[in-house]
């Protein structure tokens, strides 16, 4: 069992991973070849701040995807598993009674016929376990793609904000006091371009991505946020009612956590994008400007970029609030009060 769990925290972790050899992306985080096209923009400038923020926002990345899959998988191998353990405890254990019922993952009615009948059963059982197989590789694939891509331009804002602090550095302040057609003046002059230019850049494309993500996933999350708090309602309706009976009804119990999760992730890195955007604001505005006569010749770039800053970055779709914790918390309030007239009314 130790030698189990130490191979998977080695695999999570990646401890064997040489960080010193040549990094591209098919050997350190393969998943990101999904969506970033450039081959090891920021793996293999070893003596950069860049490279070791970028590698581990991309290793924390590995491992909260694989925990998703992981808790994803847990969730309908358990219903599967309860199910059929439960069977087989009637068919080898169990004392025969007439009034026996066969269980099935999620219990069916028919308004003519038994569906716990044979063939009627093992029809509906075949059919439960493929719909979990479909949900699993739907729904979890969903909410793993979207918190891995959000957390990529979220990394990508450390790696801006990293890029601002060596806006500077390197350079020759005495320049300054040179006439502009001047070969020195304009070689620095050339560089804070560059350097200002990349920062820029990086920056629409965290805009631009988040935009392009709310494009393809907004009507999801529009249903996703409009029906979470009936979804989460009901399940805790189903567990307090059999609590009230004596019955702890753990199934429901972590299907319901995971209603929970699959709505909070996306709010949680929707604040954190939020956030880390004002922050790039600020970063710049604090980045040794007042510090250097170099500010003069990008004065205009930096004012430009800090008026830019001030628009949040935010997931939004026509119908869609913007995804942040205060839209999970509105959600898990209504929920709270469905919940209550439910009770209220049996």
């Amino acid at each position: 069992m130790k030698a189990l769990i130490s191979t998977a925290k080695d695999f999570l972790y990646k401890t064997d991973f040489e960080w010193d050899k040549e990094i591209t992306l098919q050997n350190f985080h393969p998943q990101l070849q999904i969506f970033l096209a450039i081959n090891g923009v920021f793996f293999n400038n070893r003596e950069s701040k860049i490279r070791d923020t970028f590698l581990t926002g991309q290793l924390l990345i590995w491992r909260l995807c694989w925990s998703w899959i992981g808790f994803i998988s847990f969730i309908s191998v358990l219903y599967v598993s309860n199910t059929l353990f439960y069977l087989l405890y009637q068919s080898t254990l169990a004392t025969q009674d007439e009034h026996m019922i066969r269980p099935l993952i999620f219990p069916m009615w028919l308004p003519e016929d038994d569906p716990y009948r044979t063939p009627n059963y093992e029809i509906f059982l075949a059919l439960e376990v493929i719909l979990i197989y479909v949900v699993v590789l739907t729904f979890g694939l969903y909410v793993y793609i979207l918190f891995h891509l959000l957390l990529h331009y979220y990394n990508l804002m450390d790696v801006i904000l990293i890029a601002l602090e060596e806006l500077f550095d390197g350079l020759d302040e005495s320049v300054v006091a040179l006439p502009r057609e001047d070969p020195r003046r304009q070689a620095v002059q050339d560089e804070l371009n560059i350097r200002m230019a990349r920062i820029v850049r990086w920056h629409l494309s965290v805009f631009d991505s988040v935009n392009d993500i709310s494009s393809v996933y907004g009507p999801t999350l529009v249903y996703q946020v409009m029906f979470s708090s009936i979804v989460i309602c009901l399940m805790a309706y189903q567990v307090a009612e059999q609590l009230s009976e004596g019955k702890i009804d753990y199934l429901f119990g972590v299907l319901g956590i995971g209603a929970c999760l699959q709505l909070w992730i996306p709010c949680y890195i929707g604040t954190l994008l939020r956030n880390k955007g004002f922050f790039v604001g600020d970063r710049c505005f604090y980045c040794g400007w007042h510090e250097t006569p170099l500010s003069r010749l990008l004065r205009p770039d930096l004012i430009i970029f800090i008026q830019r800053t001030q628009r949040p970055v935010a997931i939004k779709f026509t119908g869609l609030p913007h995804l942040q914790l205060e839209t999970f918390s509105s959600i898990m309030s209504n929920a709270y009060s469905l919940f209550n007239m439910l009770r209220q009314y049996k």
